[in-house]
């Protein structure tokens, strides 16, 4: 199981979207609005680049691609840290911690803040060309938003799957 992450926008034509599912397994979903992570453990990149879905009852969101550029270099609120700011693990590390238990990571159960680039060089630190390729189609990804945006006049809507 992983975040599926699958970009829109107004004239968006079925082989595009067919596109998009084809990408399921391919390193560079990013060139054509598809973006895929595990469940292995934070910082989310795509929790931190589209929040907003993450936050939306319907799990979409019209985001500009301003916005998305933005996140990759500079730290916008609210940051997501080590578990990506998920509340049940914070509330178990914190109920560890008061225990005397031991945590088994330093930063488990902290936020702070954290541009998408720091998020990717953080969660694939022991594997550089795996950091590199995650990176390149993130920023394919808002590449291909900022072109539909110009294109059609309109933010891209961005839908998460988990």
């Amino acid at each position: 199981m992983g975040i599926n992450v699958y970009l829109s926008w107004a004239g968006q034509t079925l082989e595009e979207q067919a596109a998009q599912e084809d990408a399921y397994l391919a390193l560079d979903g990013g060139s054509v609005g598809y973006l895929r992570e595990s469940y292995s453990g934070g910082p989310y990149v795509t929790k931190i680049l589209v929040r907003d879905a993450f936050e939306a009852p319907t799990r979409r969101a019209h985001i500009f691609a301003a916005i998305l550029r933005e996140r990759l270099t500079t730290v916008t609120e609210p940051a997501y840290g080590f578990d990506a700011g998920d509340m049940a693990v914070r509330e178990i590390t914190e109920q560890l911690e008061m225990s005397g238990a031991s945590v088994s990571h330093p930063r488990a159960g902290k936020t702070f803040p954290m541009t998408v680039e720091e998020a990717v060089e953080a969660r694939y630190h022991d594997d550089p060309e795996k950091a590199r390729g995650v990176l390149e189609s993130v920023r394919r990804f808002v590449s291909l938003a900022e072109a539909k945006e110009l294109e059609t006049g309109r933010p891209c809507t961005v839908r998460v799957e988990f």
